[in-house]
């Protein structure tokens, strides 16, 4: 073995030392020791010149020592705690600066594929003589999967926006079961027979219309993302079911699968910006991490619910929204 492997072994073996919170505990440990061996030292100081004064006979006047005393302890406490604020502050720093690698790798994967697939039916096209049919069918593809690239974009725009508070899209009256048919529509052309695909409106007295106070744009891409998410985890020969329910005096949306299903410690967890569940899986489902993010955004931007419920592994997955409902001829 070599010096230079041994010396990147030792480093490997001492990379610990260097991590914020083992730099935070020796830090701690040292202000602990030095505070205690300058109490020890001042206490001893202050016995040996006590003595000396008794025994010359000079009047003691040692009320103010501890006043100092205390005084120092406050003054290591204030910088102890602004040690602690700044590696606080320095935590958070890194778990942003970690989070933008996250979006930029992220995004950029899911933008390099269709725009690899883009690239290869033109390219098919100029190169090859092809047939009026496979000209059609390269031409939908590359129609598929510009769309995609418009679905990721506008997701990144949306979350960015939601995030800053900056959603200024105008509100009004909105058709959910309208609105949510039509995206269970163009999810099951988007993705043809690959799935058994099933609308279920549940609708009491023959009451077909749900209306809410929202944003058309909005709720159809928090449909469209439940519903996408729906279709990646389920393996062909699946079903998915999408409906609603009137409850008191909300409206509850569902999306339910017979996929992959998660475990209970996820179910909250799958909401956050970037959070992606590792699967052992036949099915390489690609993302970047920001769909059921934006689900959430979108949701409490209507001042509504969102939650998912799962038997665990492999037993499918229930996403449910809950609006306020409105009555079907209400200006508000």
């Amino acid at each position: 073995m070599t010096a230079a492997m041994k010396r990147t072994r030792m480093f490997k073996k001492l990379k610990w030392l260097l991590h914020p919170i083992s730099i935070l505990i020796l830090a701690q440990i040292s202000w602990g020791l030095l505070m205690f061996v300058w109490i020890r030292w001042y206490i001893l100081r202050s016995q040996e010149i006590n003595s000396l004064i008794e025994k010359i006979s000079v009047p003691a006047t040692s009320s103010g020592q501890w006043v100092i005393l205390a005084q120092g302890c406050i003054l290591m406490g204030f910088i102890l705690i602004a040690l602690y604020m700044i590696f606080v502050s320095q935590r958070r720093l890194s778990r942003i600066t970690k989070m933008q690698d996250t979006i930029l790798s992220s995004v950029t994967h899911e933008l390099k594929t269709p725009l690899a697939s883009i690239r290869l039916y033109a390219e098919t096209m100029l190169l090859r003589n092809v047939s009026e049919d496979e000209k059609k069918k390269f031409l939908n593809r590359t129609l598929s999967e510009t769309n995609r690239l418009q679905r990721l974009i506008d997701t990144v725009l949306i979350s960015a926006r939601l995030e800053s508070d900056k959603s200024s899209l105008a509100h009004g009256r909105v058709n959910l079961s309208e609105l949510l048919s039509g995206c269970c529509s163009q999810v099951k052309d988007r993705f043809g027979d690959n799935r058994v695909f099933a609308f279920e409106l549940n609708k009491p007295n023959d009451e077909s219309e749900f209306f809410i106070w929202g944003n058309p744009y909005h709720l159809s891409m928090l449909f469209d993302n439940l519903l996408d998410n729906a279709v990646k985890y389920t393996e062909k020969g699946g079903s998915i079911l999408a409906g609603i329910l009137q409850k008191k005096e909300c409206v509850q949306i569902y999306v339910k699968d017979n996929g992959q299903g998660i475990e209970k410690n996820n179910l909250k967890k799958v909401f956050k910006k970037f959070y992606r569940i590792e699967r052992n899986s036949k099915l390489k489902v690609q993302g970047s991490g920001l769909g059921l993010s934006v689900c959430h955004s979108i949701v409490k931007e209507h001042h509504g619910k969102i939650f998912a419920m799962s038997d665990g592994l492999n037993k499918g997955t229930t996403f449910y929204v809950e609006f306020q409902r409105i009555p079907p001829h209400s200006g508000r």
